[in-house]
């Protein structure tokens, strides 16, 4: 059985089309479909293409809305629920390409698999082991028939003409419904299942006549979301990338959120796991709000873990790459997660599973032997490109990059001969990650081995990978020294490596016009290359991971305008896409910001949505080394409503007038400085904040009860709730409270 509560059981699961509503523990499918004239009477059943515009959709399905395109015509295709067993569907011509007489809309109901459908006393009847369905049609179809196959109706209707006699079968799994737009330009339907027929035909017909709007409006208004300032369709953004992306994998019994709907059923046979791109959305689904697919997305990662130790790097229908693994963010992606959702039962589940992630890549990925290590292929299981430098940069994730142009595969080491920035940079900021994670399970010896394991890969990742001619780290080829600098360059900064005057000669690099600072910022191989003209994949575009570690990596070293900087570049972008195309893009020209300028790039790819994660995270977040944080670093407009944190359901307000922080509706943090607060910690006791400097005299109010002891700067203070900010000091505030 799935693993998913019943508020999700009805949603848009199949990975064949996003048109598909699907009643998961049954796998009962309402699909849609529709044939043509103006395309010779074409069929489809609207495979994912980019003539689809994908609109609102409520994590649990509630609601979602779609345009799909065939000859010309364009549906709107809504759904809702009136309570987690139904579902109304609205299926509606906004334009037509032809006399909607000879375009037909067909809606079918059935079984992919097992399951019996049949005509029940002229109703339709179907039913799977105690489920029974029952529908409602608002408006009777020109035609119907039961047949074996959902698309049945409309290949027949394909091949002879619309008045082409019903298929018939023996079988019975579907029941399809046809509709021309002359006679139903809108179309409305209803399912309801539950363990009585009556009972579900009586629900389906009071279904019918639901408020689409009434609904839209209860189940969307109660999600989280901007209220104030620029980039406000953030949110939303992030939330339906990941709710459309959404599938389930039928053979394995599991949802995730996949990469794209594009390619999931014709490459890889409706299932596949790339283990970084997974990892990254248990991240967005959690800042989304929907926990539930957080958790399954970094479960789904999880079995990826081989007999060898590694999370492999490609788990799919047809091919297993075992043999690999990706760069590894994996503890890093999970404790940041625990610190907003308090979830220690996941970490005491997949604890030995971390664990052994990291230290395999000590025991099989150092080729020379120096303790600097290399990405590679250890020559097991039966995957592609298994023992190739392919196969090695499959495992680096720039699969095509001008960075290992010259690396080599050592057959003997099982590597490249390549020590690589990302890997290791990486590797120790998991270490960290995963030490912190073993402290909360319990597990002290191995909290101290692999933290110290990460502080020696600091070590030798400064002593090592430094190119003080250029003042940046890059890769280093075993025999030939650096190579040309990329973005992992700036990889350090997220673990903290660099110290001195590393830090800054490290990130003037990024805000350099002749090297990283263009139009989309950070281009997959530095300007001065000149493959980066090339615009083909990690041959010069531009790449949310990239731009999302670089990032992290600011803010850990309180490069706040540095960070916001790039974050804002990014953004003008991104939102730029969404409003106009509702696009969310695997990767950008470097040069224009453009997405849909290379074949190479997926218009509505999951990772993309790294962006509207990045500008909540500007305006609140919670990390290892800056705490809980919130507010405007620019002291711009911002308003969040309803973001979940492990303590309470949180909203924020931001103007140049001040900063509101309210937790469960009460507002704990009021007061009329501004610039990013941090290090906060609430509970009925205790209150600590650290407050940035300010240009004027300010006053903070923390609370709504009267202290027992205040201390401000180290020294006891006033017992009142309400301090007073002189200004241009930076102040931190620890509140007793009875």
């Amino acid at each position: 059985m799935y693993q998913i509560p019943c508020n999700k059981y009805w949603n848009t699961w199949s990975s064949k089309s996003p048109t598909i509503m699907e009643f998961l523990p049954a796998e009962f499918s309402i699909s849609i479909g529709a044939n043509s004239y103006a395309e010779n009477g074409k069929y489809t059943n609207f495979p994912f293409n980019q003539k689809i515009k994908l609109f609102e959709h409520h994590p649990d399905g509630n609601y979602c809305r779609l345009q799909v395109e065939h000859g010309g015509t364009v549906l709107q295709i809504e759904y809702v629920k009136s309570d987690d067993y139904t579902v109304t569907g609205k299926v509606k011509a906004v334009k037509l390409g032809e006399w909607g007489l000879r375009f037909q809309t067909l809606i079918s109901f059935g079984f992919e698999n097992e399951g019996n459908v049949e005509s029940k006393n002229e109703n339709f009847y179907a039913c799977k082991r105690s489920y029974e369905f029952a529908i409602a049609l608002k408006d009777k179809p020109i035609r119907e028939c039961y047949t074996n196959s959902r698309d049945s109706l409309g290949k027949e209707v394909e091949k002879l003409g619309y008045y082409t006699p019903m298929p018939e079968t023996e079988e019975k799994k579907w029941y399809s419904t046809m509709y021309n737009l002359e006679e139903t330009p809108e179309i409305i339907f209803s399912v309801s299942v539950t363990n009585d027929f009556k009972k579900s035909k009586e629900k389906a017909e009071k279904a019918i006549d639901v408020s689409f709007q009434k609904l839209k409006s209860k189940y969307m208004s109660s999600l989280s979301s901007l209220n104030k300032g620029k980039n406000i369709e953030a949110m939303e953004s992030m939330r339906e990338v990941m709710a459309w992306n959404t599938i389930a994998d039928h053979k394995n019994q599991r949802v995730f959120t996949s990469l794209t709907r594009f390619w999931i059923d014709r490459k890889f046979g409706g299932w596949f796991i790339w283990l970084d791109d997974i990892l990254m959305h248990g991240l967005i689904n959690a800042y989304a709000g929907d926990w539930t697919m957080a958790r399954n997305c970094i479960k789904s990662a999880m079995d990826n873990t081989t007999p060898e130790g590694n999370l492999a790097c490609l788990m799919a229908e047809f091919t297993e790459w075992v043999d690999r693994s990706q760069p590894p963010i994996a503890s890093f992606i999970v404790y940041k997660y625990y610190q907003l959702t308090g979830d220690r039962q996941l970490l005491e589940e997949i604890y030995p599973i971390l664990l052994k992630a990291n230290l395999w890549w000590y025991e099989h990925r150092d080729g020379n032997k120096n303790g600097v290590l290399e990405y590679g292929s250890s020559q097991v299981g039966k995957g592609h490109f298994n023992g190739t430098k392919l196969a090695a940069k499959d495992e680096a994730a720039m699969d095509n990059s001008p960075m290992y142009d010259k690396a080599k595969f050592i057959s003997e080491s099982n590597t490249i001969n390549m020590e690589d920035i990302a890997l290791n940079s990486l590797l120790a900021l998991d270490g960290e990650s995963l030490s912190n994670i073993a402290k909360i399970v319990g597990d002290i010896k191995n909290a101290e081995n692999v933290l110290e394991k990460s502080k020696e890969l600091k070590k030798k990742i400064d002593e090592n990978l430094w190119d003080d001619s250029k003042g940046m780290y890059a890769n280093k080829h075993w025999d030939e020294g650096f190579v040309c600098p990329s973005p992992t360059s700036f990889y350090p900064l997220a673990a903290g490596v660099p110290n001195g005057d590393r830090v800054d000669r490290l990130i003037s690099h990024i805000f350099n016009e002749e090297e990283f600072w263009t139009e989309m910022p950070l281009p997959s191989i530095w300007i001065k290359e000149e493959s980066v003209n090339d615009n083909v994949y990690w041959r010069g575009r531009s790449w949310p991971p990239l731009n999302f570690i670089t990032y992290i990596g600011l803010k850990r070293y309180g490069k706040y305008s540095e960070a916001t900087k790039l974050l804002n570049q990014v953004m003008k972008h991104y939102t730029k896409h969404w409003q106009e195309e509702r696009a969310c893009y695997e990767n950008h020209n470097t040069f224009t910001g453009e997405g849909s300028d290379s074949v190479d790039t997926d218009p509505y790819y999951g990772w993309g949505a790294l962006y509207p994660l990045m500008w909540i995270l500007e305006h609140i977040d919670i990390d290892p080394w800056n705490g809980f944080h919130f507010g405007s670093p620019e002291g711009k407009d911002f308003e969040i409503f309803g973001l979940k944190k492990s303590d309470g359901i949180y909203s924020l307000s931001c103007s140049s007038d001040g900063t509101v922080l309210c937790k469960d509706g009460l507002e704990i943090v009021k007061t009329d400085a501004v610039g990013r607060f941090s290090n906060f910690e609430y509970n009925d006791h205790y209150i600590k904040i650290k407050i940035p400097n300010q240009d004027k005299n300010c006053k903070i109010k923390l609370g709504n009860k009267k202290p027992i002891k205040v201390i401000m700067n180290g020294e006891e203070k006033e017992l009142n709730n309400t301090v007073k900010l002189n200004k241009g000091e930076k102040v931190e505030i620890e509140m007793h409270i009875e």
